[in-house]
């Protein structure tokens, strides 16, 4: 089955996090020794400010897969190709600005 693809574009402003997971011991010297243990998946931030029914369908997409449970494809700010990601969180913030307009917050998480 083909994953679906998220093709809203959020707001101007968006926030990634990178990091990477580091196993530190430390010895009974006081001395530290370091080792990479990978990258952690990168997130993004993503805020979305339009029309009333723009916002339902985002809700709708994050309801159809079922919150952070299902992937699908996503081309990130700044990125040419599509990656695998979801849903971090099994909540997101909307709002709404009377019946017209509405404004989301949620956190892609990347699918290695």
């Amino acid at each position: 089955m083909a994953l679906a693809t998220f093709t809203w574009a959020p707001d101007f402003a968006w926030q990634l996090t990178r990091s990477r997971r580091v196993n530190i011991t430390v010895f009974e010297t006081g001395k530290e020794q370091r080792s990479d243990l990978g990258a952690v998946p990168r997130e993004w931030v993503l805020s979305f400010t339009d029309t009333e029914s723009v916002i339902s369908e985002i809700e709708a997409f994050w309801e159809a897969r079922r919150g952070p449970v299902e992937s699908f494809l996503w081309v990130p700010p700044k990125a040419d190709t599509a990656i695998e990601v979801r849903f971090k969180d099994d909540n997101f913030k909307s709002s709404r600005s009377g019946l017209k307009y509405g404004s989301l917050e949620l956190t892609l998480r990347e699918v290695f």
